[in-house]
Order: C-alpha cells, then structure tokens, then sequence
C-alpha cells in the first residue's frame, strides 16, 4: 500500500462508536469529513437549531482536528438544513464562526434520516493552511 494512500479516521465521539463509516478521511493534503448532526457527546440532540447549527459544527471541527485541520482551514461547507426559515441563523453562524475569506458553500434543503435533525453539515479542509485572499 502506498505512503500516500488515503487514511480514515474517527474523533473519540462515543455516539460514532460501531458505525460502518469513519468522520474524517485525509487524502493528499484534502480532509473530507462525513455529514455531521448536532449531536452531543452522549448522541443527544438539543431541540432548537441554533443549539444544533452550533454542536454540528463543533462536530466538523472535531472531525478535522483529527488530522490537524480545522473551520480556518475549511475550503468547502455543504450545509442541508430542514427548514429555509433557519438560513438567516445559519449564516450569521458562518459568519461568526469563520474568518474572511470564506470557504465556498453550498446549502440545500432536505430531510434526514433522523427526524429530529435539524442541519447536517459536511466539509472539505486544506492542510496547507488557512484560507486568504488572493495576493
């Protein structure tokens, strides 16, 4: 197998334990990571969406660090959100949450395999560094 071959991998979340999929996968100097809800450690979801815009983020920065990324180092958000009402709350999240300039997003709109999910985000981080502005 090669040196350069991809490697998986997983924070120490307890609800991750026994899935058949791992959080992060780092490929070259790219870390992809798998959609992540708002869970909390113990796989609990809070009712409001901003408590779980908030924690499904934590849960991409968690599943980043894991190969040394992280939200600065973040070139590509997809965000699905159950409800277009919560946008607004979204993107002022986005905006506290990453520094300038932003990664490229895409939003959609869908309905999850649990019902009680409110937003599912997933991302795309470089290891060369943060995000800047052209030179």
């Amino acid at each position: 197998m090669s040196e350069n071959a991809p490697i998986a991998a997983s924070p120490n979340l307890p609800w991750t334990e026994g899935l058949t999929y791992n959080q992060a996968v780092k490929a070259g100097d790219l870390v992809f990571t798998a959609g992540q809800g708002g869970f909390k450690a113990d796989g609990s979801l809070d009712d409001d969406f901003e408590s779980q815009a908030r924690q499904a983020l934590a849960n991409v920065e968690a599943a980043l660090a894991v190969f040394g990324a992280n939200l600065q180092s973040a070139v590509k958000l997809t965000v699905f959100l159950v409800s277009a009402d919560d946008y607004g709350k979204f993107k002022e999240l986005r905006e506290e949450l990453f520094d300038e300039p932003y990664p490229a997003s895409t939003l959609l709109l869908g309905t999850p395999v649990f019902p009680e999910m409110l937003i599912e985000v997933e991302a795309v981080a470089s290891l060369a560094g943060p995000r800047r502005q052209p030179s």
